[in-house]
């Protein structure tokens, strides 16, 4: 038998999500203890580990951020195989974007250049971006973005390989 690779899970978020949230949020999605999920924001990461010990391994070793543009979050989740297998990174986003009532960009297999985006509702996106600094700006998507009528629809994305 074939054992997952760990990985990571990138992405953005049209929500900011308060720090309890997001932990409890984590901790559900991928049925882990707390001594086993790493927390933080990622300009405060060496602060709040050095009371950890360094032989420490973390289940899940998640860091967020504040983003520009049409988003209002970033986020870094790293895991272990193990949760890869029972959560995979486009489940991830649409747990994320039910949960918290958000629009979630993240990367998969695909045409570089073009992101996917899962709507709250679930529905799954193509999308193309401008990124600047920590801005990030959607500028045409393959249906429309609730709350985001100036992104053109273009539903050619879906035709690029």
């Amino acid at each position: 038998m074939t054992e997952t690779p760990a990985t990571g899970y990138d992405g953005l978020s049209s929500r900011l999500v308060p720090e309890a949230e997001l932990r409890r949020f984590l901790l559900d999605c991928f049925g882990i203890a707390g001594r086993e999920l790493f927390l933080g924001h990622a300009d405060r990461v060496a602060e709040d580990l050095l009371d950890v010990p360094q032989d420490t391994v973390f289940a899940a070793f998640c860091t967020y951020r504040q983003a520009g543009g049409h988003f209002a979050m970033s986020f870094e989740v790293g895991v272990e195989g193990r949760l890869a297998a029972r959560v995979g990174r486009r489940e991830f986003a649409e747990r994320f974007a039910a949960r918290f009532d958000a629009y979630v960009l993240y990367g998969e297999a695909g045409p570089p250049g073009l992101w996917t985006v899962i709507l709250a509702d679930g529905s799954r996106l193509r999308a193309a971006m401008e990124e600047e600094d920590d801005r990030s700006v959607l500028y045409a998507t393959t249906a429309p973005v609730p709350g985001l009528p100036e992104v053109r629809v273009d539903g050619g994305l879906w035709r690029i390989r």
